[in-house]
């Protein structure tokens, strides 16, 4: 992982960082930086004359250097950057490998924590509590069939049914029949993702799945030197979570549009820039 993907990982995994760039993304124009201090704290001028200096030297350069915001220092004015078209490789493999490396094992997360999950069943597991708990959106990415299992297919329909809009992407022709055949009111595309399907990439991700923008799998292939292959995966449970707030911010340019789907059917996707 080279310096640039470090330091995007740690401003994004930051709290504070987070918070401002909430707020600018939620702003119809440039903010102060005693606006935005105010947003961070509660209406006390102490802690907010704090946070301007702490904004001013520390957060805001960072983030303006790393090309997620516009800092003019000298006017005191923060403008957001739409670095949801950055190019940086958030999912190069060297990024995920040392995500993994970092946390520990187990499902147990709360929003500061990456979570750890070995082995296909106990990914299957969660990924059906997923699917259970889901209120509004299921969003699933497969690198290939390999993975789709039958016994997934009622907690699908249970979401759909309950109004849940699926969206489910994959390369696999016959994994998006599948998905088409058993799940016909589910969003079924192709998607051109090369961290994804990059061959000489190891180890290769296995699947990706957000719900509710809350919730997120990062499925990987760990294989073994006699070629044996086990999944692990990693989970990240919150919207200030780091996992997921990288995967939320940064997915969106990585859905590549295809010439051959509409503009109405590719409006349907969700995190679209």
């Amino acid at each position: 992982m080279d310096s640039q993907d470090e330091e995007l990982i740690r401003l994004l995994t930051d709290t504070t960082n987070r918070a401002v760039l909430t707020a600018l993304t939620d702003a119809s124009h440039g903010l102060s930086v005693s606006e935005i201090a105010e947003q961070l704290v509660s209406e006390d001028d102490e802690s907010i004359e704090q946070t301007v200096i702490s904004l001013h030297h520390n957060h805001l350069p960072r983030l303006d250097e790393a090309g997620l915001i516009n800092y003019d220092h000298d006017e005191s004015i923060v403008t957001s950057q739409n670095y949801l078209t950055s190019d940086a490789e958030w999912m190069d493999i060297d990024v995920l490998d040392d995500l993994l490396s970092q946390v520990g094992t187990g499902r147990r997360t709360d929003e500061s924590t990456v979570g750890r999950l070995e082995g296909s069943e106990e990914v299957y597991d969660y990924c059906r509590g997923l699917a259970d708990t889901a209120e509004d959106e299921l969003f699933l990415i497969y690198a290939s069939d390999e993975l789709l299992d039958e016994e997934c297919l009622p907690y699908a329909k249970r979401a759909i049914e309950r109004g849940v809009e699926l969206h489910a992407g994959t390369k696999s022709r016959e994994a998006r029949e599948f998905f088409r055949e058993r799940l016909p009111a589910a969003t079924i595309w192709d998607p051109q993702m090369d961290w994804m399907y990059e061959q000489s990439s190891y180890p290769k991700v296995s699947r990706l799945i957000v719900a509710d923008r809350a919730k997120v799998v990062v499925g990987l292939w760990d294989e073994a030197a006699d070629g044996t292959r086990t999944e692990i995966a990693m989970v990240g449970e919150g919207t200030t979570n780091p996992l997921v707030v990288l995967t939320r911010e940064l997915l969106g340019p990585r859905l590549d549009h295809l010439d051959y789907q509409s503009d109405e059917f590719l409006g349907n996707l969700p995190f679209e820039s």
